[in-house]
């Protein structure tokens, strides 16, 4: 069943690419693709790579990633490894600047990206996503509400929305708050998937 499951990644992978290289907009962007065991029961879902995504090819290892990434491990006692890790976007969103910063992605491109994830959810099967962001949680469940912290259903999945980190980080005032508050919905999380 995995080998099964790790060719339809392929083969998604490969649609993804051929998609981008036939859109202007994407042509020269270099898809960051999920990775994790498949299937896996947990699968989080974050809005989009940044630099050190696309220049390492590896979700979720940028300053803000590593941050989220070192608290699930902490969390849920696994390696990254032992989750699947993706985006909605597949591709930097980037301001034309001299340094080339990151934005938030466009609603056409969130669109062109989410068939992509929605075959990539089938793929993994996961008991329960953590939508990391109100990007990610729209994309999966665009007529619901994005409380952090609340489980939402979607599309016969359950979804524990949560902050991005990187929005966490900006706010250092208040980070041990909304740490907590993290913290308490990954442990909910945990008992979902140990049910």
């Amino acid at each position: 069943m995995p080998l099964k499951r790790k060719k339809e990644l392929e083969a998604i992978r490969s649609k993804i690419k051929k998609a981008c290289k036939g859109n202007t907009a994407f042509r020269d962007s270099q898809p960051v693709f999920g990775e994790g065991p498949v299937p896996c029961r947990l699968m989080i879902i974050g809005e989009a790579p940044g630099r050190d995504e696309t220049r390492l090819g590896r979700p979720f290892v940028g300053k803000a990633g590593s941050f989220f990434v070192s608290i699930i491990e902490e969390a849920f006692g696994k390696k990254r490894e032992e989750v699947y890790i993706t985006n909605v976007v597949k591709v930097w969103p980037k301001l034309p600047t001299k340094r080339l910063k990151t934005r938030k992605p466009l609603k056409e491109e969130e669109e062109f990206f989410i068939p992509f994830l929605k075959e990539e959810i089938k793929a993994v099967r996961p008991k329960v996503i953590l939508a990391v962001g109100r990007t990610a949680f729209a994309a999966i469940a665009p007529e619901k509400e994005f409380a952090p912290g609340r489980w939402a259903e979607a599309e016969g999945l359950m979804v524990m929305p949560v902050y991005h980190p990187s929005y966490l980080l900006r706010r250092q005032k208040s980070l041990k708050e909304s740490l907590r508050a993290l913290k308490k919905s990954l442990r909910e999380v945990k008992k979902r998937l140990e049910a």
